[in-house]
């Protein structure tokens, strides 16, 4: 169990410590054996016996080169029992060379102290006294031998135990020391990998947040950026995918909405698009000063949650609303409406029936307009689900053909496997329904074919899904691409001008963007962008 003990105390011990040991005692055994030769300490070392140290001191040179060889090449250093052997090996050369050289009057004796507090920071508890305990015994034992092979003075008796004390003051002190060190250096390891814990679960709680954020430095470069900040700028800067070190200067929306809070920090920024299909987005700007470096971080906010409790509100009050005035237009409508029947089944003129026509026809297109309000006042709260798009595009037509004319034509492509998205299914239904009905009413009446094509594909930078609606119609007018979502516009006679901003508001109240794209009637189609499936 002791040993067991030791090897994890060793274990701590840093490698560096221990190849500086084996440089130090290589450098000595070399140091001790050129003196020797040089004759520079002649008369202090291997003065007694001249052979026994040459031997002593070229086999300690060559055990210490080998072992500083080992030291070098094994990078998770020796075993306890291994360092042991390799200490008690220097006490052995120590004692031999000490001997050779006339005993403690040589100095070589002090070496041991060297070798004590080394083996007290290696090893850890009886064996640090052990080795202290051994070391003294060699000085003891050279010291007696002395005297009586060499007839030396018996005072040298005196100096050994001297020496001997301070062998084991130099084991406990070193041995205080290095606990003390282990102990602090367990507590920084710690702190360390409790600090690392720390930072990792950082860098997953800013990388996983739904809003986006980037820090960048005084020259516009960016520090930092979590993928929901990729996602919302678009996936990538003209290119090249967005990371660290790239520059906002590549994104000149989000830039200017930076140079315009650092000019007026207190005013609050616009609602602004990073690129052309992109959400609207609101930024935030917050100083983060570190020493010299001025860096700012930038809170991306997808505007569409906020966007959807806004529509719940105003859906709310303008529920209320029809709700009161519904009853107030059904009654004269019905009245009107009641009394053109009557006018028909009288015989009249074909003037008369034109005009009576022209009644029943509006009396139609203002019911139709109290429908659509009172349907998007009505809207509840989306039941979202989980929907693999493909296959409910393939029911949806299904259910749609089923109910409309059999010449009706609805093709649908894909550019890949079926995808998966979020949103409620029943409006789905309406806005997909709305969409359809424009596109094949239009392509009827542009080349006399009731036809529509749905096309699945995934955006390349954000990798999320969207579908494409297409349809052989003449195209919407550049000079009515923007109104097109407004309510109450439209550029047809029969309709209400409420479908498409019935479709865009369910869209919104889902996550999902509605737009229009194309400049000419062969590429213009609708889209709807949806959200991620989490």
């Amino acid at each position: 169990m002791q040993r067991q003990a030791d090897q994890v105390e060793t274990s701590t011990v840093p490698d560096s410590l221990l190849k500086v040991y084996a440089y130090y005692r290589a450098i000595l055994a070399v140091l001790l054996l050129v003196m020797y030769l040089t004759g520079i300490a002649l008369k202090i070392l291997g003065s007694e016996n001249p052979q026994l140290f040459l031997i002593t001191t070229s086999a300690y040179t060559f055990l210490c080169l080998i072992t500083l060889f080992y030291f070098r090449s094994h990078p998770h250093g020796p075993s306890t029992q291994l360092l042991f052997f390799i200490l008690l090996t220097d006490m052995v050369a120590i004692t031999l060379m000490m001997h050779a050289s006339g005993g403690l009057e040589s100095g070589l004796g002090f070496l041991m102290l060297a070798i004590v507090a080394a083996g007290s920071i290696f090893v850890a508890g009886r064996l640090s006294l052990l080795l202290a305990a051994t070391a003294s015994i060699f000085v003891m034992t050279e010291t007696l031998s002395t005297i009586l092979l060499l007839n030396k003075n018996q005072e040298a008796i005196f100096p050994a135990g001297i020496l001997g004390i301070l062998l084991f003051i130099t084991a406990l002190v070193f041995q205080i020391l290095t606990q003390r060190i282990r102990a602090a250096q367990t507590i920084a390891s710690k702190t360390a990998i409790e600090s690392a814990r720390h930072q990792k679960l950082n860098e997953s709680i800013v990388k996983r947040m739904h809003t986006g954020i980037v820090v960048v430095d005084s020259n516009d470069n960016i520090q930092l950026i979590n993928s929901s900040a990729v996602q919302l700028l678009g996936g990538q800067a003209p290119g090249k995918p967005l990371g660290i070190n790239q520059t906002i200067r590549l994104i000149p929306p989000l830039l200017k909405q930076l140079e315009r809070w650092r000019t007026y920090p207190w005013l609050r920024t616009p609602i602004f698009k990073a690129t052309s299909s992109s959400q609207e987005l609101q930024a935030n700007f917050t100083s983060l000063h570190q020493g010299a470096a001025k860096q700012t971080l930038i809170f991306l906010e997808d505007t569409r949650t906020l966007a959807q409790q806004a529509q719940q509100l105003k859906l709310s009050s303008l529920g209320r609303l029809t709700g009161s005035i519904a009853h107030e237009i059904r009654n004269p409508l019905g009245a009107i409406s009641h009394a053109s029947q009557l006018l028909s089944e009288q015989p009249s003129s074909e003037s008369q029936d034109k005009l009576i026509d022209i009644i029943n026809r509006q009396c139609n297109r203002v019911n139709q307009i109290v429908e659509n309000v009172l349907q998007l006042s009505s809207q509840k709260t989306p039941a979202f689900q989980k929907l693999w798009l493909l296959q409910w595009l393939k029911k949806f037509r299904m259910e749609y053909l089923g109910y409309h004319q059999p010449l009706t034509i609805i093709e649908i492509e894909s550019d890949g496997q079926d995808t998966q998205i979020f949103f409620d299914p029943s409006h789905l239904t309406q806005i997909l329904t709305n969409l359809v009905d424009n596109g094949i009413r239009f392509s009827q009446q542009s080349c006399d074919q009731r036809w529509i094509k749905l096309v699945v594909s995934k955006d390349a930078t954000s990798n999320l899904p969207f579908l494409d609606i297409y349809d052989k119609g003449p195209g919407i007018p550049k000079s009515n691409q923007e109104q097109i979502f407004e309510p109450f516009f439209t550029t047809s006679h029969e309709g209400s001008g409420l479908g498409l901003y019935l479709a865009l508001e369910l869209c919104k109240v889902n996550y999902a963007l509605l737009n229009y794209f194309g400049d000419n009637a062969e590429n213009s189609h609708f889209r709807i962008g949806f959200s991620h499936t989490e």
